[in-house]
């Protein structure tokens, strides 16, 4: 795995193997010092380090492999000259860039009130990023914490707007606190934020793309909001999506949960040894095994691990809590092990799906 085939004089083509990223580092008032404290990173001084973007070929910020023979070489690179051993059957779809993005989110301050458009919005505005659904995987929550998503009873765009100009939106929000391990599922157009104090894991489709619908009415040290987008998230808001809950897992086997399966992704997860999951009725279902295997010929996998330590097949060390990997469609059936890791495993759902 990870040895080159010479062609001819010129050319040298690589198999590719488990590629682990450079994780990049975008900042925003919101954000703190949890990459450090929660994953052990280390980060230059300053205390609003907001994202960990760890699987990203978005132009805004795109990752480096750290590994192997590929070393040195950007994720959007192997995408343009290894997409078939990359993404297997997806490899025909009409993508411009790595289609999953994998980020770590740390809200130390509270979030401006956001919808991402869908495909649909993107293409009739002719707008230079793209869609954006995402998920959720809330990993540490202070006490008191609250994140706001969707509304209190169904609306209109028409009932949103109102709000917004008798200064109610506050009012006709929904807020929940959330708990740990919990997993949410935002499709494009849905009304979000993150309260101060949450700490999370966050898939999505390969975008940078949101328009803010309300900052609380907050003022910087001079004075002045922030710039919104009301008209662009008024138009994308869908008021269908106004009850949006956590996600009830669903049990595909010991230590194996599947959490989201949509239209642009899927997200399980895994549990080595020792399991948080429980079954339809409340129970335990027992130690979970030391071992799982991916099977990656139907879609390439992103495994992130958000507990413990976790020996992946092809990987020259094991990954530690935090890391993340992307195991190409064309490495088959990966054996994973571990005594009590937890990890995030994102994957393109079967056919093409994707825009």
């Amino acid at each position: 795995m990870g040895e080159p085939l010479s062609f001819g004089t010129n050319l040298i083509i690589f198999m590719l193997y488990p590629l682990r990223m450079t994780p990049i580092y975008q900042t925003a008032i919101w954000g703190g010092r949890k990459l450090e404290t929660f994953l052990g990173r280390k980060l230059p001084e300053g205390d609003s380090f907001a994202e960990s973007w760890d699987v990203s070929s978005h132009p805004r910020g795109v990752n480096i492999v750290q590994n192997g023979p590929l070393a040195g070489q950007s994720i959007q690179n192997i995408f343009d000259n290894y997409r078939e051993e990359l993404l297997g059957p997806h490899a025909n779809s009409k993508l411009a860039r790595f289609p999953l993005m994998v980020k770590f989110l740390d809200a130390n301050r509270q979030l401006s009130v956001q919808v991402h458009p869908n495909e649909e919005y993107v293409k009739k505005n002719n707008l230079s990023d793209s869609a954006k659904s995402e998920a959720w995987v809330v990993l540490q929550v202070a006490p008191g914490s609250q994140l706001t998503l969707g509304f209190q009873h169904p609306v209109t765009r028409e009932d949103v707007e109102n709000a917004l100009k008798n200064d109610e939106l506050e009012s006709i929000l929904f807020k929940r606190e959330p708990l740990n391990g919990e997993c949410y599922f935002l499709p494009a157009g849905t009304v979000h934020s993150l309260g101060a104090g949450i700490f999370l894991y966050e898939i999505q489709q390969c975008s940078d793309l949101t328009f803010r619908l309300y900052d609380w009415n907050r003022e910087d040290a001079h004075g002045k909001k922030r710039e919104l987008h009301v008209r662009q998230a008024l138009e994308s808001l869908k008021p269908e999506l106004w009850n949006s809950g956590p996600i009830t897992p669903q049990l595909l086997g010991e230590g194996r949960e599947l959490l989201v399966e949509s239209q642009t992704f899927c997200l399980e997860r895994l549990t080595f040894g020792e399991t948080d999951c429980v079954d339809e009725k409340g129970q335990k279902p027992g130690p979970s095994p030391n071992q799982h295997w991916v099977n990656t010929s139907r879609s390439c996998h992103v495994l992130t691990v958000i507990r413990g330590e976790l020996k992946v097949e092809g990987l020259e060390s094991p990954m530690l809590q935090g890391e993340s990997v992307i195991l190409p469609a064309s490495l088959g059936k990966i054996k994973l092990s571990s005594v009590s890791a937890v990890v995030l495993a994102a994957y393109l759902p079967e056919g093409d799906s994707q825009p």
